[in-house]
């Protein structure tokens, strides 16, 4: 008899707490429902931004190379897209002497900089730093050299439609 008693109360308990908790779900207050599940951020440099406070566009992005650097003077071929001139080269230099590389805007024949990666070390270079306003769409090409030693180092390139992206 008391096992009777016990499925009953509990089957009550049951269905009184359906009885509740059914009406407060149909009623809520849709407004009180947080949607910060639903708003997507992305960040930049100086604050969050979400689909509220900026018309938020897809990040544009290229990959222009990834590149093993082997041997006396190894040449790094790639092209620029019209609209992705912002660039940002990235070395790291295993070569037991001082990296040296000169990028060429190819279609022009002009050589745009030279730059220099200490033995061993890591650098990163962003066209901003040299073309504010980005470089100019073409084919490109970076030789590289080591100052006759056997150049060791690994490089990759990406471009973007503004350097925020890079």
């Amino acid at each position: 008899m008391k096992k009777k008693h016990l499925i009953a109360s509990a089957l009550a308990l049951g269905i009184i707490g359906g009885a509740v908790a059914v009406p407060n779900a149909i009623f809520a207050d849709s407004n009180a429902v947080s949607t910060s599940a639903n708003t997507s951020t992305y960040g930049t440099k100086d604050e969050v931004k979400t689909p509220g406070n900026h018309d938020i566009g897809l990040f544009r992005t290229k990959d222009l190379f990834n590149v093993v650097l082997d041997g006396k003077s190894p040449l790094t071929e790639f092209s620029v897209s019209p609209g992705y001139g912002h660039v940002k080269i990235r070395v790291k230099n295993s070569t037991k002497a001082t990296l040296t590389f000169t990028l060429k805007h190819v279609n022009s024949g002009d050589y745009l900089l030279t730059k220099y990666v200490g033995a061993g070390e890591p650098f990163t270079w962003y066209s901003k730093d040299s073309f504010s306003n980005g470089m100019r769409s073409g084919d490109y090409e970076i030789q590289w050299r080591a100052g006759g030693a056997y150049v060791d180092a690994t490089a990759w390139g990406i471009s973007a439609n503004s350097p925020d992206e890079l």
